[in-house]
């Protein structure tokens, strides 16, 4: 039994066949409603994984906006 969970462009892919089918407006309501509740649940899996990666990518530009030479200092700055 395979319970991988699905990647972020599964669910984004996804979520745009919810909206399509929710925009067409052919569906029973019941059906409307199911989709958009999936629809709620997979866009709040996207928004995190986002945030996560957004962290991510911070947290890697911070540690690496290390100068590559280490600053001169100024004339007349002598310790």
């Amino acid at each position: 039994m395979n319970t991988k969970e699905p990647t972020f462009e599964q669910r984004l892919t996804r979520l745009q066949e919810i909206v399509a089918t929710l925009e067409n407006g052919n569906s029973p309501l019941e059906e409307s409603v199911a989709l958009y509740k999936e629809g709620l649940t997979l866009a709040a899996a996207c928004r995190e994984e986002l945030e996560r990666a957004k962290h991510d990518i911070r947290v890697c530009t911070e540690n690496g906006a290390v100068p590559f030479e280490p600053e001169q200092e100024a004339p007349g700055d002598e310790v």
